[in-house]
C-alpha cells in the first residue's frame, strides 16, 4: 500500500517539484495550501508524512505544526519543514513546535527522499512496538489472573487429605475398556429386566476452545498447569462411584455418565461449564472470549449387544464437532441413538 504524504505549500512552482518527485518515488501525495483543509485531512484520510512550506506566506507554520501536534491522529505523524529562506527559518523553533527534520534549498532528490523514508520507517517502527506494547500491557493481568487460579489450585490440593486426592484422568484405552464393561452391564440389566428405564447411558465430550492457539502461545508449564486445574474442576464434579474422567487427547476431555439420561448430562455438562467459567482462565489469543471456554457433544443412548460401546463415542464426536462449529463459547449439542 502507497503511504500518505501530505503538501501544505503556497508555491506552485515548489509544491509541484514535491509532487512529481514523490509521486515518481511511489507516494500517494495531496497538495493544498489551505490550513483548515490540511487539518481535516490529517483526520480523515490518516497520512504517513506532512511535508509544510516553512516559508508560508503570511502564515506561521510553526503554529501549524502545534496545531498538527495537538490532534488525536497528528500526534504521532512526522512533519518535515522545507525551508527555501535560511535566515527567516528557526531549527531550534521547528522542533520546539514538534517537527521531526527539514530541508533545505538548494534541494537534492536523493536527499528529500532519504530523509521522508527515514521519517516514514521511524513512525512505523514505533507503531509497531506501541502494538505490541498494548499487548503485553494486555496479557500482564491476564498472567496475574493465572498465576492467582493456579496458586488457588495448588493450596486446595494440598489442603485435601491424601486418601482422599483427584486421581488422574483416565487414558482413552482404559476409558473405552471401561465403557465396555458398562456398556455390557447396562445391556444384560435390560436384557434381564426388560425394562429401560435407568439404563440410559450418557457420555460427554468436552474440548477447550481455540486449545491449538493456546498451545502454541503458551510454555509447556503453563499448559499442563492449566489442564491439571480443569482436570480437578471434572473430577470434582463427578460425585458417583461410577462416573468417571478421562482424556483422550491435550484440551479434550470425557465424562462416562451411567444410568444418565439426556437432561442428566446436560445439567452436569452446565455445572462443568459454569465452574469452569469462575475460574476466568485467561486465553488471550481466544476468538471466543478473553478467558478459556468449552464446547460439549453429549450422546445419550440405550446399551445393547448389538451396538458396539465405539457408537457413544462417535456420537458424542459428532456432536461436539457441531457445537465447535457454532463459534461460540459454552455451547451444548445433545445427540440420542
Amino acid at each position: 500500500m502507497k503511504k500518505k504524504i501530505i503538501i501544505l505549500d503556497d508555491i506552485e512552482e515548489q509544491s509541484q517539484f514535491f509532487l512529481q518527485l514523490l509521486q515518481e518515488a511511489n507516494y500517494k501525495v495531496t497538495i493544498t495550501n489551505q490550513e483548515s483543509q490540511l487539518l481535516d485531512l490529517i483526520s480523515n484520510d490518516f497520512p504517513d508524512l506532512i511535508l509544510l512550506n516553512a516559508n508560508f506566506k503570511d502564515k506561521d507554520t510553526y503554529l501549524v505544526c502545534r496545531k498538527i501536534k495537538v490532534l488525536e491522529m497528528g500526534e504521532d505523524i512526522p512533519v518535515i519543514f522545507i525551508n527555501k529562506n535560511q535566515d527567516s527559518f528557526s531549527p531550534e523553533m521547528m522542533f520546539n513546535a514538534g517537527g521531526s527534520d527539514y530541508i533545505n534549498y538548494p534541494f537534492s532528490t536523493t536527499e528529500i527522499l532519504h530523509r521522508i523514508y527515514l521519517q516514514i520507517k521511524l513512525k512505523t517502527i514505533t507503531e509497531d512496538l506501541k502494538e505490541k506494547t498494548n499487548q503485553l500491557h494486555k496479557l500482564i493481568p491476564h498472567y496475574q489472573k493465572l498465576k492467582f487460579a493456579l496458586e488457588k489450585a495448588k493450596l486446595e490440593l494440598a489442603n485435601r487429605d491424601k486418601n482422599n486426592q483427584i486421581s488422574i484422568l483416565l487414558s482413552r484405552e482404559v476409558f473405552e475398556k471401561t465403557l465396555q464393561q458398562e456398556w455390557l452391564r447396562g445391556a444384560r440389566q435390560r436384557s434381564s429386566f426388560g425394562d429401560l428405564s435407568g439404563t440410559n447411558i450418557s457420555l460427554i465430550m468436552t474440548q477447550i476452545n481455540d486449545f491449538t492457539a493456546y498451545q502454541n502461545n503458551h510454555e509447556s508449564e503453563l499448559i499442563d498447569s492449566c489442564l491439571n486445574i480443569i482436570s480437578n474442576v471434572l473430577q470434582s464434579t463427578i460425585k458417583r462411584p461410577g462416573d468417571i474422567v478421562g482424556s483422550f487427547i491435550k484440551g479434550q476431555f470425557v465424562i462416562l455418565l451411567p444410568n444418565t439420561d439426556q437432561d442428566g448430562a446436560r445439567t452436569v455438562a452446565q455445572i462443568i461449564n459454569s465452574k469452569l467459567e469462575k475460574l476466568q482462565i485467561p486465553h488471550h489469543y481466544s476468538d471466543f472470549s478473553e478467558y478459556l471456554t468449552f464446547s460439549s457433544g453429549i450422546a445419550t443412548g440405550i446399551p445393547t449387544q448389538a451396538l458396539p460401546p465405539s457408537i457413544l463415542i462417535e456420537v458424542s464426536e459428532n456432536a461436539l464437532n457441531t457445537a465447535l462449529s457454532q463459534r461460540q463459547h459454552n455451547v451444548i449439542v445433545i445427540d440420542n441413538f
